[in-house]
Formats: C-alpha cells, sequence, structure tokens
C-alpha cells in the first residue's frame, strides 16, 4: 500500500548502480530503510532529499513483513544548511542520527523519539554555539524517552534530597540507577568499586563497577542539558574538562542501558578533523 509520512535521513547507501538503500526515522513506522531506485542517476528526481540528516515528506510503496520498502517519493521538508555546510555542526549531527541508528529497532513507531530528533536538528542548525551540547542533550533526552531518565534532585539510593550548595567538589554518579547518591551512601561503596572520570576519562566498558566519581559541576552540566529548552542549549558553557568527563560519563551512561551502542565513527572522524586545523 501507498503511506506517507514525515522522516529524518539517518544513513544513505549505494545499491546496485543507479540506486540507494537509505535509512529514515519516520513519525509513523519508526525506523525503516527502502530502496529509492534511480537515486544515483545524474538527474534523479530525489535531488539532495536523501541526504543523511535531511528532514523529508516520504511516500512509500510499503508491504508488512517485506525488510527493504520502496521509496516512490522524498522531499525535502526542511532544510539544515547550516549543518550541511559547517564542520561541527555536521559532526554532531551525523552522531545524532548514527546514535539513533545504532539504538533503535525497525518499525518500531516512537512519535516522541521523532519529535525529539527533528527539534534537536532545528536547534542545532539556530545555535550561536557550544555545538556539542546538542549531541549530549540528546543522548540525555534520548535515554529519557526510552525509560532511562536520570535523576538529580534526590539521591538514588536513601533517596534524601540533594544539596546542589552543600561542600566538596566530587560527587558519584550510579550508572544503573541512573543518578546521584548522597555523600552518605557515595561514602560506604568501597574506594575500588568507583570508577574516577576525571583520571582516566574512559568510559564505562561492560566491566567492573558502575559507579563514577565526576565534579558536581559536571553534574550540574548534565542537569541542564536535560532539563533545559534544547533552543538555549548553545548558550551553555564550561571548561574543558568538565566537557571531556561529561563526554566519557554519557558514554558510560548509554553503554551501560544499551547493548548495542558502539563507538560513533562520526564523532570519532571530525574529532580527528578538528585536530588537524
Amino acid at each position: 500500500m501507498i503511506v506517507k509520512t514525515e522522516g529524518v535521513v539517518l544513513k544513505s547507501m549505494r545499491f546496485r548502480e543507479t540506486s540507494k538503500i537509505v535509512t529514515f526515522y519516520t513519525r509513523r513506522y519508526g525506523k525503516l530503510a527502502a530502496v529509492a531506485k534511480g537515486a544515483r542517476e545524474t538527474k534523479s528526481k530525489f535531488g539532495a532529499a536523501l541526504e543523511p540528516m535531511t528532514a523529508v515528506n516520504l511516500v512509500l510503496y510499503k508491504k508488512e513483513q517485506r525488510d527493504l520498502q520502496l521509496v516512490s517519493q522524498c522531499d525535502i521538508r526542511k532544510q539544515h544548511k547550516k549543518i550541511q555546510s559547517e564542520m561541527e555542526r555536521m559532526g554532531v549531527g551525523l552522531s545524532i542520527v548514527e546514535l539513533l541508528n545504532q539504538l533503535t529497532q525497525n518499525e518500531e513507531e516512537n512519535p516522541a523519539l521523532f519529535s525529539l530528533l527533528d527539534e534537536t536538528l532545528d536547534a542545532l542548525e539556530s545555535a550561536p554555539g557550544n555545538i556539542v551540547n546538542f549531541r549530549h542533550g540528546f543522548e540525555l533526552r534520548f535515554c529519557g524517552v526510552c525509560g532511562f531518565a536520570p535523576v538529580f534532585d534526590h539521591c538514588v539510593s536513601c533517596e534524601k534530597r540533594l544539596d546542589p550548595d552543600k561542600a566538596g567538589i566530587m560527587t558519584v554518579f550510579q550508572l544503573d540507577k541512573g543518578g546521584m547518591l548522597c555523600e552518605s551512601c557515595a561514602g560506604a561503596i568501597p574506594p575500588a568499586q568507583v570508577r574516577i572520570v576525571e583520571r582516566d576519562g574512559k568510559e564505562y566498558d561492560g566491566r567492573g563497577p558502575a559507579y563514577c566519581r565526576i565534579r558536581k559541576t559536571t553534574a550540574m552540566i548534565m542537569e541542564r542539558l536535560f532539563a533545559a529548552r534544547l533552543q538555549s542549549l548553545g548558550g551553555l558553557e564550561y571548561p574543558g574538562p568538565v566537557g571531556n568527563e561529561l563526554g566519557a560519563t554519557l558514554r558510560s551512561y548509554l553503554r551501560y542501558h544499551f547493548e548495542s551502542v558502539r563507538p560513533l565513527k562520526s564523532a570519532h572522524v571530525f574529532e580527528q578533523m578538528s585536530n588537524d586545523y
């Protein structure tokens, strides 16, 4: 049957001599893959609509129980010119769609996740700066949509309300419960079981303790990235060491809760390119 839906292109790859297999995340059907016949021809009717991160209106010949659907029509719904032309925005945008592609199953409808993707790309397009915040904001909100929303206002062990003004510069983030520990609960954990993110900067590897010792500043930044309006994330600034700790903690959190998560190729490529300039 012929169906229509909004979508965002996650991935595009060559198929035979003139076609492409394109993976979309759609409002009505979640993630699905489809063949776009003739997409690689010089005068293709699809134009630039099949490029990753493009927001599109999609018409499909859809058949149940078929792994690959057929694209009938695909028109650009919104253009993200800055994302497609500026290296840092492109790197963050590609990291977002790569992560979504990794962590979602085919044809599982999730309108909230589609809206998060669509709105994050819109905010990334218009952001004045601090572009990496949109990747971290997406990671945290993705966890929330999937039922793993992190907790920042009370201890995830004893449920005591946390006082952000209390003395001390470090806190403990518990990966399995997804939140902070109060000083009393954190102090009861043997030091050997606590991963010191500031010292090694490494993400959780699936083995060993599921506790991360991080700066309170890092925890506060995580909370703002999770709770603030998407459009405001570009105004959030913090020191480089906090950013490194934040990135490692979020990767650890994702890796703990999602077995399919892998290192993001796009993030690695663009980090290498940035270091070369």
